[in-house]
């Protein structure tokens, strides 16, 4: 095979490797959006479960009071059923007292479920609110997800393709050519090739040998930049206008 045309399947293969990252790249990068509103779903439902383990809370706390409460109208029960029997008015006195506190403590407990009563109905309020938000990011993160699948399927098969495409062109190239070439790739960010322009390498922007890029453009030789080590491959070639 000449090597005018070796170089050209070489440019066509580093353009089939070019659009094969591409795709790489946009297939890692594509579930990026999707995964924010995985990310915001989960937001919500953590708020959701935050609010509900402080509404358990606060009717824990509440029934906790509200036994108190019970326990001290008991004692006043008891002791205003006892007041009768009582004759000494010292021991009356103190009777009184003790009915006299256990009142300000059921007081004070009433003060205390109606606290816990707002935080009830504050933490209920916000799981309804996040019921609402939640099922909406859902539904987003979904709608997200199934666009990601469409799209990472349609970047797939083109893929694919472009696996055919890179098979065809390695059969036509020499097995050492082709060894070579995937060296120097996996050196240099997976570009193997870079293109002479005028008589500099388009990927280092080096300035290259006047008399080397006369020998690439002829299509005479299979040379290597002194600089970046990427084949180097003349765009008068691609463009079919070197001299025979």
């Amino acid at each position: 095979m000449p090597i005018a045309e070796q170089l050209v399947l070489l440019a066509e293969l580093a353009n089939v490797d070019a659009k094969h990252r591409t795709i790489t790249e946009k297939l890692e990068s594509l579930p990026a959006t999707a995964k924010k509103a995985d990310e915001a779903a989960a937001q919500h439902k953590k708020s959701i479960d935050d609010a509900a383990a402080k509404k358990e809370g606060a009717e824990k706390l509440k029934k906790l009071v509200e036994n108190e409460i019970h326990d001290e109208r008991n004692k006043i029960k008891k002791w205003e059923a006892r007041a009768n029997e009582l004759r000494g008015e010292r021991e009356h006195a103190a009777l009184l007292s003790e009915v006299g506190t256990a009142k300000r403590v059921i007081h004070r407990h009433e003060d205390t479920i109606l606290e816990h009563m707002e935080a009830i109905e504050a933490n209920a309020k916000l799981m309804s609110d996040g019921a609402e938000k939640l099922k909406k990011a859902q539904d987003e993160a979904k709608a997200e997800w199934a666009k990601v699948e469409g799209d990472m399927k349609q970047l797939k098969g083109e893929g694919a393709k472009l696996d055919v495409a890179r098979k065809a062109l390695l059969d036509k190239l020499p097995v050492p050519l082709v060894k070579r070439y995937d060296m120097v790739s996996a050196k240099r960010q997976g570009v193997g090739v870079s293109i002479i322009r005028g008589e500099v390498c388009s990927m280092c922007k080096r300035t290259l040998p006047p008399q080397l890029c006369i020998q690439v453009r002829k299509g005479v030789i299979l040379e290597q930049c002194p600089s970046c080590s990427r084949f180097l491959v003349h765009e008068d070639v691609l463009k079919g206008q070197a001299p025979a």
